[in-house]
């Protein structure tokens, strides 16, 4: 709020200082810098304070809300059961997420560009083809059961070796051709 003020008032003052322009420039730069910067830790902060919120409190059916590697480690075992190459440059990933425990789990933010990347041999990283849809950004784990989840990777130049979870590598078998 202090810097919205402090930028009405250089507007304001503009016509006096139009004489020597660097100072309008280095002021108005300052300002917008820092407005800017502002908004940034503030979408952070949001960001930050749902995850923790989401974790920390009773999700309506009791589920354990898993957003790292941490808890992944701690709630769910996880393999690539198969990797198929389905077209040029595209390989279809199918996950086999087991949930030991006697909670439902949740594994949340799967949207997020870090919590889900695709490995080469060589160490270059692949997206998922298509974004996720909000119905696909968590996946439910009842307890004690499993779920096979599948993913198709687009722009993968060469052989995937590793599949990246929340910061967990896990390794993906040789491919299948299509």
């Amino acid at each position: 709020m202090k810097k919205a003020v402090f930028a009405l008032a250089i507007f304001m003052s503009l016509p006096a200082l139009a004489e020597d322009s660097s100072v309008v420039k280095d002021s108005i730069k300052s300002t917008v810098s820092g407005v800017i910067a502002a908004g940034k830790d503030a979408l952070s902060g949001v960001k930050d304070g749902v995850d923790d919120g989401r974790q920390s409190g009773s999700s309506i059916d009791g589920a354990v809300i898993v957003t790292d590697k941490e808890n992944l480690t701690k709630y769910v075992t996880v393999s690539v059961l198969s990797a198929e190459k389905v077209a040029n440059q595209e390989y279809k990933l199918t996950l086999a997420l087991r949930n030991n425990t006697d909670k439902i789990v949740r594994l949340s933010n799967l949207n997020e560009s870090k919590s889900l990347i695709l490995i080469d041999k060589d160490g270059f990283i692949s997206s998922l083809k298509t974004p996720l849809t909000p119905g696909e950004f968590d996946i439910t784990i009842p307890e004690n059961a499993g779920v096979k989840q599948r993913y198709v990777f687009g722009g993968v130049e060469d052989v995937p070796a590793t599949l990246r979870l929340y910061g967990m590598d896990i390794a993906v078998p040789a491919p299948a051709a299509k």
